[in-house]
């Protein structure tokens, strides 16, 4: 497709040269040579230099016509319309050339198929052949089959004829307890007789009189569970009642107690006691109730040999492998005497069992369903071992259930556990340290709680609680930026909060934190402030009542020493007009 051998082309070229002028003519040769080049360097890319692949070359000539059109605008339309020509032709030969190819495939599948069709054939006609032999094999094996299985029907009826009509009796072997005289003698066969048709009598009276079937125990011992249930929950409600009674017990002695006006007006009178009424509790109650339950309950006399048998009924499930009934009996035991660390210490021990949660994690969750108020909390020692086991398994959503529902004793070591374990998983490390959170926080810890949302990236949020409790001191809120280090908390601590003064001055937090191992934070912090706007520093100087101005001297020879000089300098500029600072720098300069 070169356009030196395209008539057309040479003519509208000559046209155009001729209009141009000479100018032009050494354009257009410069641009054939440019073209030439262009041509031969892709070719030189096909996989042979001469003989490439039709449709790569078709490619190259195209991308050259193209630029012609390009290049000669005048004549822009007719060699559109000659380029169009062309590649409708060569569409249309290739359309030719597929169509030959699938007539040629057709041909040759047409071809084919009669001997096609005779293989096949040849091929069923083997695998029919081969049905019938293994046909004639199974008839034969299953005859064969046949015949065995009679004959063996003929000896066994044989040999049982042949032992009916033995009339003699061999001894396989001397019969239990009796010598080789005594099996001989027919009268003392008749007495054994008689002692084991006895004994079997006997055992036959035990069984129908001392023991039942395992379903009937199974029955008793889920009538036991809800009887237990039961009590508890009649427990529960006899404290409710009897706090009810005490309060209102106190409400009448304070209303009789009331004489005249000597005593001030009713209201105050009344409403001053009832606020302590309101404070008691069931706690405050229980060991006046539980004693009189102890005194008016009937079953007391037995409760000792109740609490043997449900030991006893434990340790027959735990002997038996049926550790999740066992945890369950063991959880829901009277007054709790199973769900402490003895029984925990047992499950503990167990390293082979069948299926994914282990028994010890199979008391726990026994033990936690069964709470159902304040008093029936595990220990604070039992609730850190299961959740240091749930951890320990993976049962991060166990344990979340537990914390939040208050179903463990809150304590600093089990906040610990959770806290660390975040540590370790880092894809959980943002829950276990919002549990760890709920325990601080409800156990006074604040620090620890304040420490732990500052981990979690809410540092407003922590400032809001260390405003909260005004029991958090400078020392706390050191060790919180020691714990987690940060350029915004340690701003969030320095500066004002909704109106609020700041927690920390800056010269305090500086001259603390230059005496540890993170003098590098308080350097940040003043450079920040060095640079957020004119006349920052020196009001921090100036404003700052907790750091004297020797302390904020310090601080500028700290700056010095670790190439800070600029901020150094300005630190010193601002002390010198400090109250009490400018006549001794003045008294320094006279006597140097």
């Amino acid at each position: 497709m070169c356009f030196r051998k395209c008539p057309k082309m040479s003519k509208h070229l000559d046209l155009k040269n001729c209009c141009d002028g000479e100018s032009h003519i050494v354009s257009d040769d410069t641009f054939q040579n440019t073209l030439r080049k262009f041509i031969q360097l892709e070719k030189e890319h096909l996989p042979t230099s001469e003989k490439g692949p039709d449709e790569q070359r078709y490619v190259i000539y195209s991308s050259a016509f193209d630029k012609i059109i390009e290049h000669a605008t005048a004549y822009k339309r007719i060699l559109t319309a000659i380029k169009e020509e062309y590649e409708d032709f060569i569409n249309s030969v290739k359309k030719s050339g597929r169509d030959a190819k699938l007539a040629q495939r057709k041909l040759k599948a047409i071809i084919a198929q009669p001997t096609s069709l005779m293989y096949c054939q040849r091929r069923a006609v083997e695998l029919q052949e081969r049905i019938a032999i293994i046909q004639r094999d199974t008839a034969e094996l299953q005859a064969e089959l046949q015949r065995i299985e009679e004959n063996r029907k003929d000896e066994h009826h044989s040999a049982q004829k042949k032992t009916s009509n033995t009339k003699t009796c061999h001894l396989i072997g001397q019969i239990p307890g009796l010598t080789f005289e005594e099996s001989m003698n027919p009268a003392a066969l008749a007495k054994y007789q008689e002692a084991l048709e006895r004994k079997r009598a006997d055992l036959w009276n035990l069984k129908k009189n001392h023991y039942v079937a395992l379903q009937v125990k199974v029955g008793l011992d889920c009538k036991v569970t809800a009887a237990l249930d039961q009590r508890d929950e009649l427990v529960l409600e006899s404290d409710q009642l009897h706090l009810r009674l005490q309060q209102l017990q106190c409400v009448n002695d304070t209303v009789t107690s009331w004489k005249s006006e000597e005593d001030g007006p009713f209201l105050e009178y009344l409403s001053a006691n009832l606020e302590h009424i309101a404070e008691i509790k069931v706690s405050d109650t229980a060991d006046h109730t539980s004693a009189e339950s102890e005194e008016d309950d009937p079953g007391k006399v037995n409760e000792s040999e109740i609490l043997v048998d449900y030991i006893e009924r434990f340790t027959e499930l735990f002997e038996s492998g049926d550790y999740e009934a066992a945890a369950f009996h063991a959880a829901k035991s009277p007054h709790g005497v199973l769900r402490n660390m003895e029984t925990m210490e047992r499950f503990k021990a167990i390293t082979v069992y069948e299926g994914e949660v282990p028994p010890l994690l199979q008391f726990f969750e026994a033990i936690m369903n069964s709470v159902q108020d304040d008093r029936r909390l595990p220990s604070e020692e039992l609730s850190v071992e299961s959740v240091r086991c749930a951890l320990q398994h993976n049962f991060v959503e166990l344990v979340t259930h537990w914390v939040t529902q208050r179903r463990l004793t809150y304590s600093e070591a089990l906040g610990d556990v959770i806290c660390g374990h975040g540590d370790k998983k880092l894809r959980i490390t943002d829950t276990c340290l919002a549990l760890a959170q709920m325990v601080y926080a409800a156990c006074g810890l604040h620090r620890k709680a304040a420490l732990t949302m500052c981990k979690r990236g809410l540092t407003f949020g922590a400032m809001e609680f260390i405003h909260q409790h005004k029991d958090f001191t400078d020392d706390d809120c050191m060790s919180v930026l020691s714990g987690c280090p940060s350029l915004s908390l340690l701003q969030a601590l320095t500066q004002q909060y909704k109106g609020r003064p700041p927690v920390l001055s800056v010269g305090y937090a500086c001259c603390s934190l230059l005496n540890s191992d993170l003098e590098d934070l308080a350097l940040e912090l003043l450079q920040e402030i060095h640079t957020d706007k004119q006349g920052s520093l020196e009001k921090t100087i100036t404003e700052d009542a907790w750091c004297s101005a020797e302390d904020w001297s310090e601080i500028a020879n700290r700056c010095d020493w670790k190439k800070y000089h600029q901020l150094a300098q300005e630190i010193n500029n601002i002390l010198q007009f400090l109250p009490g600072r400018a006549d001794s720098r003045l008294m320094d300069h006279v006597l140097m």
